[in-house]
């Protein structure tokens, strides 16, 4: 298997780590007398005792040495409490044991996917993602290289046995391999799937064949709409050598703005993450940590865990809602999957339809919004689909979005027939 350094891009490959950043662990040893870094007395700082109140009821105060901790400069892998407890939840989520050096957190997710293709980029390498693709990926690969191997989704997921086809292709021509693939297994974002045991079991058996990395990211993996068993990670699955790098996320499960996510991998990779960030932003913020933190030590995973499936309720009910008025509403050409994970569904509209037409001559007048499929093509142009959430409407107001969209549809294909005609009479 190529080594970790072989496979870093040539700008990643002459960072040295932060002299300042690696003395870190010296400071917590008893006794230590510090003459060194630049930190801020805690004497100046503004909070002396933060209070949190929690949806359950409960409240918790970060006060004293933890009211301190939470606003001092801190490790740049994690949060000294966090950092074991987020080890403890992999373990309790996933059945994954981690060491401490195979995980660091980040400024949510995104920032993984950026890093991830920093480290490993050059302009002529390529990367397999999905088509669809979330644009958050794609725009993070292409600040680097804008080569880009497609593999299409169905039901099941990335389709693995058309991208194993293409990867002989690319073999046999000698042209180059991929540095890794991206997927979303769980909730895929736009297309609402979720990749089937199959196929990641399938996926892991290319990486070994081809030599290539896998990028996990899975935000919705927890984000889950029926009472079934939770597949098991691509991570979980892996065996040795270690190829996945994943991502996990807290802010579709706790809250957005807090911009909490965390990477894990073998600890040579989660090396160079560290390296990456200790020069881009120091560490993710101490007192975001503290407050996920403060959740997790009060409410414990259990709880946590039937709070998310508490609110996966809500999503399952606006899902069904959607689902129940697109069968209603739209037109029988009109196909879509109904998503397992997530908060999307994907519907192909008739061949010859133009969805950015459609919102920008129809969407103000109707009002209603839905995202261009041309927003997530890479190789397809997409023009004929449509990605529409469930996660922030109401019954009522998904069924009136579906009927408008149904509107919308409605024009479309009229403007279609019109261009039709005038060709026959030209």
């Amino acid at each position: 298997m190529t080594t970790v350094d072989q496979r870093l891009a040539s700008r990643a490959k002459e960072r040295s780590p932060s002299p300042i950043r690696e003395l870190m662990p010296y400071l917590s040893i008893p006794g230590m007398i510090s003459l060194g870094g630049g930190y801020p007395n805690p004497e100046t700082f503004v909070f002396r005792k933060l209070g949190i109140s929690f949806k359950s009821g409960r409240t918790q105060q970060i006060s004293g040495a933890d009211a301190i901790a939470a606003s001092q400069y801190g490790p740049t892998s994690a949060h000294r409490e966090l950092g074991p407890t987020l080890l403890q939840w992999h373990k309790h989520k996933d059945g994954v044991t981690l060491s401490e050096q195979e995980l660091l957190v980040l400024n949510g997710s995104q920032e993984g996917l950026f890093i991830m293709a920093y480290l490993f980029l050059e302009q002529d390498d390529c990367v397999v993602v999905s088509d669809p693709v979330y644009p958050g990926a794609s725009g993070a690969v292409s600040a680097f290289c804008r080569n880009f191997i497609a593999a299409p989704l169905d039901a099941h997921g990335m389709d693995t046995a058309r991208l194993e086809k293409r990867l002989r292709e690319l073999q046999a021509r000698g042209d180059k391999l991929p540095k890794f693939v991206y997927t979303v297994p769980s909730g895929h974002n736009p297309g609402g799937v979720t990749m089937s045991l199959e196929r990641r079991k399938h996926l892991l058996t290319l990486a070994e064949l081809h030599d290539f990395l896998i990028l996990e990211d899975d935000p919705y993996q927890l984000v889950q709409l029926e009472d079934e068993e939770t597949l098991p990670t691509l991570q979980a699955l892996e065996g040795e050598p270690r190829r996945v790098i994943r991502l996990d996320s807290f802010s579709k499960i706790f809250a957005p703005g807090l911009r909490l996510g965390y990477a894990t991998a073998h600890a040579d990779i989660i090396r160079q993450f560290v390296l990456f960030k200790q020069y881009a932003n120091l560490h993710t913020s101490m007192l975001v940590q503290a407050m996920l933190h403060s959740y997790l030590k009060e409410h414990g995973f259990d709880e946590f865990r039937a709070e998310i499936k508490a609110n996966c309720l809500l999503y399952r009910n606006n899902r069904d809602a959607m689902v129940e008025a697109a069968r209603a509403y739209l037109p029988p050409e009109v196909t879509f999957n109904i998503p397992g994970h997530g908060m999307f569904i994907w519907f192909i509209l008739p061949s010859g339809f133009d969805a950015e037409r459609m919102i920008r001559q129809d969407s103000e007048a109707l009002k209603v919004l839905l995202v261009p499929g041309a927003a997530f093509a890479i190789d397809t142009d997409l023009k004929n689909c449509m990605r529409a959430s469930f996660s922030m409407v109401e019954d009522e107001t998904i069924r009136e979005g579906m009927r408008r969209f149904a509107q919308m549809i409605s024009r479309e294909g009229e403007r279609i027939e019109g261009e039709r005609l005038e060709g026959e009479k030209s």
